[in-house]
């Protein structure tokens, strides 16, 4: 496992590194650098600590103070399999139905996956999802999102009055 995050820490301090440059070339286009490069630019820097703590950690320590190899079990690779699903499930059903009801899909999709077995919940969380991220992206921040079927029923795109 120590040659395992070795290798880790490697790949995600690179990755830091190309998002922390591709980030740094959008333009700020405010005061203070308050622009679409901010939050990128600084996720990249703590991902870069992170990944070089881990890297260093993996470096220094001797191989006994590693856990063994970890193999999934069948009821884990079912989880991350019907997780997946549900993604791929809200992918396809974006462009038709609109990304706030196939975001609430994939919300009640996957709630039971992680051990919610209330249907009462899952359907609060649901509905809590599609008019969260309506209210939030479409009319509070003006998101050009997806709305699917959802134009034709809801005001899209404004301040709310």
């Amino acid at each position: 496992m120590k040659r395992a995050e070795q290798v880790l820490g490697l790949v995600l301090l690179l990755f830091a590194v190309y998002i922390g440059y591709e980030s740094s070339l959008i333009e700020a286009g405010a005061e203070f650098g308050m622009g679409p490069g901010f939050m990128p630019f600084w996720l990249s820097v703590g991902l870069g600590i992170t990944s070089a703590i881990l890297l260093v950690r993996a470096s220094v320590l001797p191989a006994g103070r590693f856990e063994p190899a970890f193999y999934p079990e069948k009821t884990g690779a079912l989880r991350v399999t019907l997780v997946l699903a549900g993604y791929f499930l809200a992918i396809v059903l974006m462009k038709p139905l609109g990304m706030p009801i196939s975001l609430a899909i994939l919300t009640a999709v996957t709630m039971p996956v992680f051990g919610s077995r209330s249907w009462k919940a899952i359907t609060f969380t649901a509905v809590l999802t599609l008019f969260g991220v309506y209210l939030v992206f479409g009319r509070w921040l003006g998101v050009p999102l997806p709305m699917g079927i959802l134009e034709t029923v809801l005001p899209v795109y404004g301040p709310i009055y």
